[in-house]
């Protein structure tokens, strides 16, 4: 993912992942993302402390590596060769696009094709020493190591690109395991907020995303914007009719709507940071695509 431990930021999201589908508070999970982005090495301005005491989240962010064993996550750190961000570093986002990127873990079974790509998992037997995969209907074995990786259209979607870099981690009978990173770019954006909801046979990416504009300015990809600061905290732009426009470090900032007209996102955010030259906002966001 740019100058961190790989693993990091992979457990980071398999316990954000668990941390949502339980329920528990979205403030663990989404300040956990800040943690991710500045070991990616994205500017974030940051302290080594939190300035309020939030339930569940370590005071000091050195303590988060311990945090992520206590949760019994599973350790990948021997895996030297998982792709960073590096690997993406010589893609370019064109003008008037929008690109999210973050790390992938992913188990695939018997017959299953990665989304959005041409990768085809064909199968594994217990002892074998390489997984039998189709890559754009080619045979193409692969041992524990070797790489998985695409670039292209996502399927069915016009002005999306994606981008992938794995390796694999594990063999078993019938499955294979590997983790890196992915990038997704969506062309013309021009944001609409409105309620968007489950589709069926879609295809739900999340990725950390971190966002900073200036007062008077929109947050990239979304309709909300920052207008400065006062003794109540920053001002919001752009909410609903009769919505508190006022956040503090550490609130939540949510935003649903469309990239384009047939992309739907949700953004669970929070205040990370602000001053009266700028404000930042990190969390996830999830990408509804259609389906493999």
């Amino acid at each position: 993912m740019i100058g961190y431990m790989k693993l990091v930021p992979i457990r980071l999201v398999a316990w954000m992942n668990g941390h949502i589908a339980r329920g528990v508070s979205r403030c663990v999970s989404l300040l956990s993302v800040a943690l991710l982005l500045m070991g990616c090495g994205l500017p974030l301005p940051l302290p080594t402390q939190l300035p309020i005491e939030i339930p569940g989240m370590p005071a000091n962010w050195d303590d988060i590596q311990g945090l992520m064993g206590d949760l019994g996550l599973p350790d990948l750190s021997t895996l030297g060769n998982v792709p960073g961000l590096e690997a993406l570093s010589g893609l370019q986002t064109p003008v008037g696009a929008i690109a999210f990127q973050g790390p992938v873990e992913m188990a695939l079974a018997t017959g299953q094709r990665i989304p959005g790509t041409d990768i085809l998992f064909v199968g594994a037997a217990a002892g074998d020493d390489a997984a039998q995969f189709e890559i754009n209907g080619l045979r193409a074995p692969r041992r524990l190591g070797d790489s998985l990786d695409f670039d292209g259209s996502w399927p069915g979607m016009s002005g999306v690109s994606y981008h992938l870099r794995l390796r694999v981690y594990h063999l078993g009978a019938g499955q294979v395991r590997a983790a890196g990173v992915q990038r997704l770019v969506i062309e013309n954006v021009h944001p609409q907020a409105a309620a968007v909801g489950a589709t069926p046979g879609s295809h739900v990416m999340r990725f950390p995303h971190s966002v900073t504009t200036a007062p008077g300015a929109l947050f990239p990809g979304m309709t909300l914007g920052y207008s400065g600061q006062d003794e109540r905290g920053a001002i919001l732009t752009g909410l609903a009719e009769g919505e508190y426009p006022y956040r503090k470090i550490g609130d939540s900032v949510e935003w649903t709507g469309r990239l384009t007209p047939h992309l739907a996102v949700e953004y669970h955010l929070r205040l990370l940071y602000y001053q009266e030259a700028n404000a930042t906002l990190g969390g996830v966001v999830d990408v509804s695509l259609p389906g493999p």
